[in-house]
């Protein structure tokens, strides 16, 4: 869901986004996600937000991290690179970081060890692209 936001310049989501990303949002909301009520006309709703467009990209890195497919990492740096907005940008750096010896050691403790194979593909893809 955070990538598709990234990727289409979106940055609220409603519960159908949550629930069609098979997210929980009493559990997400906890974490990452602010509530927010919208109002239109006499209509409220319940939306959901980032607090800040740096932790959805952050969030989107760290997904690609912790996503058991690691052809994945792949496919997203060269979708991700490809944008000529710069939307992407963030997400590059944090996936760069992310992939670094010591950011791995420091986040096993609260997220597991990354995969090695991820954090290989990251490495290839950047002495490729950059």
């Amino acid at each position: 869901m955070a990538f598709t936001g990234v990727a289409e310049k979106n940055i609220v989501f409603t519960v159908g986004d949550l629930i069609k990303y098979n997210l929980q949002p009493p559990q997400f909301l906890s974490r990452f996600l602010m509530e927010l009520l919208e109002r239109e006309g006499s209509v409220q709703s319940v939306v959901y937000t980032f607090p800040h467009l740096t932790i959805q990209e952050f969030v989107v890195a760290l997904a690609q991290f912790l996503t058991p497919d690691h052809m994945d990492i792949k496919t997203r740096l060269i979708e991700a690179h490809g944008m000529t907005d710069g939307r992407f940008e963030v997400f590059l750096h944090f996936v760069a970081g992310l992939s670094s010896p010591r950011s791995a050691w420091i986040l096993k403790e609260f997220l597991g060890q990354f995969p090695h194979q991820t954090i290989c593909r990251v490495i290839d893809w950047v002495k490729e692209e950059v």
